[in-house]
């Protein structure tokens, strides 16, 4: 389009996804982010992307913080938005829990998705393998003999990255979020950590027997 509209005296606009703005229309999926420029003055900021899957288009806005030195308001505004890692637009799947992206010359730590977020992803599990249980699960497939895999109490988040580290699978934080949503139980309190039970995975990776309910 940009090409064509180089060589007319009245340019048309960009072709629109009629279907896919009819299906998606009003929908955008939020990422809680923190800068990580290494600067001090900025440990605090937290900025929210918003993903707009009718079009492809991104924002971003931050979050207001009491004494941080910075106002909050619009970081970038709404528009397709090209990610220098790829060289291409920005697309739904670039977007993870734990993936550093970089935004207006920031870089930005995803931290954490909203539930709507969380459940869009889930609900297509082949174009998002970090939100598909299933997936995350057979990645834990070199695991099952593992005591700790097969302790019906669970164990920490953290724990299981270690574990799995050390085996030479490299989990991202989406993954574990996964395993946890559909896996995992809440923590106890307020200073535990809630906790994925190993059992269930190895369930949803087809290497145990289902557990009783």
């Amino acid at each position: 389009d940009s090409l064509l509209n180089c060589t007319m005296i009245q340019p048309k606009p960009p072709k629109i996804d009629l279907e896919r703005m009819l299906v998606y229309g009003g929908d955008a999926l939020r990422f809680e982010c923190k800068m990580i420029n290494g600067e001090p003055e900025d440990e605090l900021r937290r900025l929210v992307i918003a993903f707009y899957p009718a079009d492809g288009e991104m924002a971003a806005f931050e979050v207001p913080i009491r004494n941080s030195g910075h106002m909050g308001g619009r970081f970038s505004e709404k528009r397709l938005l090209k990610n220098p890692d790829t060289g291409k637009y920005f697309k739904l799947s670039d977007l993870f829990v734990g993936q550093v992206v970089t935004i207006a010359a920031q870089p930005l730590q995803i931290v954490r998705a909203d539930e709507r977020c969380l459940q869009f992803l889930e609900a297509r599990p082949k174009e998002f393998p970090y939100a598909d249980p299933v997936a995350c699960s057979k990645r834990l497939l070199p695991l099952a003999e593992h005591p700790e895999m097969q302790n019906a109490d669970g164990l920490s988040p953290d724990r299981l990255k270690e574990i799995a580290f050390e085996a030479g699978i490299s989990m991202v934080d989406h993954e574990i979020i996964t395993l946890l949503r559909s896996c995992g139980v809440p923590s106890e309190s307020e200073s535990d950590q809630p906790k994925v039970i190993g059992p269930k995975v190895l369930e949803y990776a087809g290497a145990m027997q289902p557990m009783d309910s």
